[in-house]
């Protein structure tokens, strides 16, 4: 069955992208599924971390389900219907992309908008949307020259060509390539070393990186002066200084 699947282990979630059927592609059921999945962990203070992964070791996901946006077209261009593939980029709940795979179009559109990305030898990267007649939307002209040179984005946009995981990880689009099959294990140790800092502090990062992004360096100085005030005086620094005074873990509960 198509489906978004979710594995809790504590304060890391895990979402699977289930329909390896056809390389996990996303119908327009699994998208909704996988907006609302995001909702509710971002809702959920107990949620700390969120992973989002592909079944199997074939495919992160191949996209959308291009039967289905054959026979409705309008979806392509919809920002309402795509908002699941970007949501993660505006929450401030921390995203981790395991990339067990291909990774091409909307799964390509998800993976950047996660966080931080970890990649499998057997992953690959592509934009094929100029190939089948669409625009490369949801921030692969937006947010992605952000995160690659833009020659290299002209490049893959244009040619629709494949980026592997070795010039992933050279480029910084990636932060770690591991063996097949790897991925999700990475990830989650990835995750454990995140939630073992202040939550306060790492939503207040991802709002601060997001500003720098829509709003450039001016707007995000003036939110790194004004939410540090908010963050010294809050219990996450007297915590956290306690603990290293004391020389023992802090306890961000």
């Amino acid at each position: 069955m198509a489906t978004i699947e979710a594995d809790r282990d504590g304060p890391v979630l895990t979402l699977t992208i289930a329909n390896e059927a056809k390389r996990n592609a996303f119908t327009h059921a699994m998208t909704a599924a996988l907006g609302e999945r995001l909702q509710e962990a971002e809702a959920d203070p107990s949620v700390r971390c969120i992973i989002i992964t592909g079944a199997g070791d074939i495919a992160f996901s191949s996209g959308h389900d291009l039967s289905e946006m054959l026979a409705a077209r309008g979806g392509a261009s919809d920002p309402k219907a795509n908002d699941p593939f970007i949501a993660p980029a505006r929450m401030t709940t921390p995203t981790i992309a395991a990339i067990n795979g291909y990774a091409f179009a909307a799964g390509f559109i998800l993976a950047l908008n996660c966080d931080l990305r970890i990649c499998s030898q057997n992953a690959s990267f592509a934009a094929p949307g100029a190939r089948i007649g669409l625009l490369p939307v949801a921030g692969q002209i937006s947010r992605l020259p952000s995160l690659l040179p833009r020659a290299v984005v002209h490049e893959l946009l244009m040619t629709c060509r494949e980026m592997k995981p070795e010039e992933a990880h050279r480029l910084g689009f990636v932060s770690q390539v591991v063996p097949a099959g790897q991925s999700l294990p990475a990830a989650k140790e990835l995750a454990s070393r995140i939630i073992a800092n202040s939550g306060h502090v790492i939503a207040a990062i991802k709002t601060g990186l997001e500003i720098l992004h829509e709003r450039g360096a001016e707007a995000a100085a003036t939110f790194e002066w004004q939410d540090s005030r908010r963050l010294q005086a809050g219990p996450h620094a007297e915590e956290g200084i306690r603990a290293f005074l004391q020389k023992r873990r802090p306890d961000f509960t």
